[in-house]
């Protein structure tokens, strides 16, 4: 039990705004000393807030938020207030869509461009992959990460992020100039971990226990990591204004207070019943709910989401705290600022709380808001469906930096400008499920696969040995997914047409991915101790998968996983 609460203007050329011009003569009558003293002058004026043809970039990713769960979505609770406002002076993608519903594959699609099948990172178990010699097998990701070509481009570039999916032992910062993990715990801060590590070593059973006492809140799973994040940002910001104003910055963020266990502050905890008395606190645990055929008791159900909406609201605040410091630095007008998500979450719509579980809406609506003053328009609405790799091309586009290779996702900006028309684009999601043996060893169990193009969503699971079996669903009659779908398997006339459209897709995918780069990057194995904090937080835990001899394959396909 809990304790009880307390109570733009509109432009539509998409190129990047113009340098000023400046003045090349003086008035006729003007000497030479006052011609050159005024063109000092001007280009002084031109050039004290840094290189405006080429727009900064704030990119911020607030982890497990579903779209419906704003109020610039349609949601009854003023769960966003600030997100509102932001989406009222810029431009807001009513469908964006996520490749998966877990954070590592995601935001890789997010970074590169890429669908999950083009870069290749579609499970953690991919880092725990051993050779016959038991040598560390590296993943295969491909593709180049929009800080890289930012970097090159002349961006400074900072990072600042909370979760370990987003190390670079799993393939992020490539390009980054910085890009740290803040709001540790005891066994992420170096010093710390190996502190402990050396008391433990000496049995001095006495000095780890007032080590764990004195360092109690690096221990506390509730602790709140967004207010670091956005104070280091601030910071950084404000240190490139004094050191480097006339470069343009990409700084991206990563704020991981919604996610579960959801804790808002009791400034923020408001939306729930405040006489309630059940077991929830948050966690996302099956023995934490006393189910009946297989749910949770409603007030248990309505209690989990109102928590979760309080922690919206409490990262709602802390962007603000960014978009208000970007005003302060007067950078607010040279900016272009996205607010997205990795993916959504789920409250037993389909069965089941949390994500990584389904491919379904819920799971993978998230929201897409940009805001870019003067070269976007204020208070527009897109229709149709966008994806999450749709972002780095729109990046690139924006600030005129080169394409490093050739992506899956499209420019949103002649969309955004309502010069071009959003439909026709397929997005394929993926996602692998796994299940523990006997021996403590794992196996692929299920695989699934996503679909979804205009109104139209199919979800396709397949079980090894076994033909699939697909759900379709008409977005524009049943936008969240709750009515029955039709139903078909692949020997189904509709299973048939089905697959040869699956068919095309792969081609295109495989294609695609031959002719990506292998980037550099520093991946290394899981260690156990990133493995037991990843289990932890109720991801990946065994070392030990059956794999395929078919190594080649597809994520779509199964990847190096047996199925």
């Amino acid at each position: 039990m809990r304790p009880s609460r307390s109570s733009a203007r509109a432009h539509h050329d998409p190129s990047p705004p113009r340098a000023t011009k400046l003045p090349l003569v003086c008035a006729p009558y003007a000497s030479a000393a006052a011609a050159l003293f005024a063109l000092c002058l001007a280009v002084l004026a031109s050039c004290g807030k840094g290189d405006r043809t080429r727009p900064n970039v704030l990119l911020i990713s607030i982890d497990t938020l579903r779209a419906d769960h704003l109020g610039c979505y349609g949601y009854e609770r003023p769960t966003s207030p600030n997100l509102d406002r932001l989406a009222s002076e810029g431009v807001l993608f009513e469908r964006a869509i996520a490749p998966t519903s877990w954070t590592l594959p995601s935001h890789l699609s997010m970074l590169t461009g890429l669908s999950v099948s083009a870069h290749g990172a579609c499970d953690e178990r991919l880092w725990a992959r051993k050779d016959a010699y038991g040598h560390f097998q590296r993943p295969p990701i491909r593709g180049r990460s929009v800080a890289e070509a930012l970097g090159e481009a002349g961006y400074a570039t900072a990072g600042f992020y909370t979760f370990s999916y987003l190390s670079p032992s799993f393939g992020f910062g490539s390009g980054f100039d910085t890009w740290e993990r803040l709001a540790h715990d005891l066994f992420t801060r170096e010093e710390t971990r190996d502190e402990l590590h050396a008391l433990r070593m000496a049995n001095d059973t006495a000095a780890v226990r007032a080590f764990l006492d004195e360092h109690a809140d690096l221990l506390d799973a509730r602790r709140r990591s967004s207010p670091e994040i956005v104070e280091r940002a601030n910071r950084w910001l404000t240190e490139h204004v004094e050191q480097r104003e006339d470069d343009p910055f990409f700084l991206f963020l990563h704020l991981y207070d919604v996610h579960d266990p959801y804790t808002p502050t009791e400034r923020f905890d408001r939306f729930g019943d405040p006489s309630y008395s059940g077991p929830v606190d948050g966690r996302i645990t099956g023995e934490q709910y006393p189910c009946r055929d297989g749910l949770p008791p409603r007030a248990d159900q309505e209690e989990l989401a109102a928590l979760y909406d309080g922690g919206i609201a409490y990262v709602d605040h802390e962007v603000q705290r960014v978009l208000d410091h970007l005003r302060a630095l007067d950078l607010e007008e040279d900016t272009l600022v996205i607010v997205t998500s990795d993916h959504g979450e789920e409250f037993f719509e389909h069965g089941d709380a949390g994500h990584r579980r389904q491919l379904y809406i819920e799971s993978v609506h998230v929201p897409l808001i940009l805001r870019w003053p003067g070269r976007l328009p204020a208070a527009r609405r897109v229709g149709g469906t966008v994806g999450l790799e749709d972002l780095t091309p729109t990046i690139l586009a924006a600030t005129g930096a080169r394409r490093p290779n050739a992506m899956t996702g499209v420019d949103l900006l002649p969309i955004a400008l309502g010069e071009r028309d959003n439909s026709g684009r397929m997005y394929v999601g993926v996602l692998h499920l796994f299940e523990r043996g006997p021996d403590g060893s794992e196996h692929a169990s299920e695989r699934q696969v996503s679909l979804l193009r205009g109104e139209e969503h199919f979800l396709l699971t397949f079980c090894p040995g076994q033909a699939f079996r697909a759900e379709r669903y008409d977005l524009s009659r049943d936008p969240r997914e709750l009515g029955a779908p039709e139903v078909f398997g692949e020997h189904d006339p509709a299973g048939i047409a089905l697959a040869r459209q699956l068919e095309a897709i792969r081609l295109g995918q495989s294609g695609l991915r031959t002719r990506l780069p292998t980037p550099e990057l520093n991946l290394e194995a899981m260690t156990p101790r990133q493995r037991s904090a990843l289990a932890a937080s109720g991801y990946v835990s065994s070392e030990r998968q059956e794999l395929s001899e078919a190594t080649d394959r597809l994520c779509m396909d199964g990847c190096v996983f047996s199925q």
